[in-house]
C-alpha cells in the first residue's frame, strides 16, 4: 500500500514540469525558428526565386515574416500568403 501511494504522489510531481514544458514549447519555437536559407546562404526575402521542389512550402524570413513558395510554377517566387 505504501508503495502504490508512493508511485502516484512520485507520478504526480513528475507530471508537472513536464505540463509546464509542452505548455511553453510553442512559445519557445516561435522565438528560435530560424530564416529558411538560400542556395547562397543568405536568408530569403520576399520576392526573391525559390526552388521549385520548395513550390507550395513555407518559409521565414530574417525577421520571422512567413512566405509561401508560389506563383508561375517554372519560375516561383517567395511571396506573403
Amino acid at each position: 500500500m505504501f508503495i502504490a501511494a508512493l508511485t502516484i504522489a512520485l507520478a504526480g510531481l513528475v507530471s508537472v514540469p513536464v505540463a509546464s514544458q509542452a505548455a511553453a514549447g510553442p512559445q519557445q519555437s516561435e522565438r528560435a525558428r530560424s530564416c529558411t536559407h538560400t542556395s547562397s546562404g543568405s536568408c530569403i526575402r520576399g520576392g526573391q526565386f525559390c526552388p521549385r521542389a520548395s513550390y507550395g512550402h513555407s518559409g521565414w524570413d530574417a525577421h520571422g515574416r512567413r512566405y509561401v513558395c508560389k506563383g508561375n510554377r517554372s519560375h516561383p517566387h517567395w511571396m506573403r500568403p
